[in-house]
């Protein structure tokens, strides 16, 4: 029970939310996450910690960047799979997915 808690603790917060719903649509790196939330990248590292913690996102190292991903666990699976069902019709999840698919680490300068 205490790892359910932690999970809907940490997606209680909107920002940490939003993360998760980025990285259930594809793999991300930091400067991806910024240029979609336009949070402090401080922020957004102290959030991903969080959700880590919380086994909600894995992370592995590609080249010089940490790439953030959605975990596997069927549970997270099913819940965030839930959530965006329960948002299809949100302006700001609407925004944050079309903000996502046109952005790339690639073309990121200050990636």
């Amino acid at each position: 029970m205490n790892k359910t808690a932690e999970v809907f603790k940490s997606l209680g917060e909107k920002n940490r939310l939003r993360i998760a719903l980025l990285l259930s649509e594809r793999p991300m790196c930091v400067c991806e996450i910024n240029e979609v939330l336009h949070i402090a990248l401080s922020t957004i590292s102290a959030h991903l910690k969080h959700l880590k913690y919380a086994g909600i996102i894995t992370d592995e190292k590609d080249g010089r960047w940490v790439i953030y991903k959605l975990s596997n666990d069927p549970f997270i699976q099913k819940l965030i799979n839930d959530i965006k069902q329960a948002l299809k019709d949100d302006e700001q999840f609407l925004a944050d997915k079309k903000k996502a698919s046109n952005v790339s680490r690639d073309t990121i300068t200050k990636c």
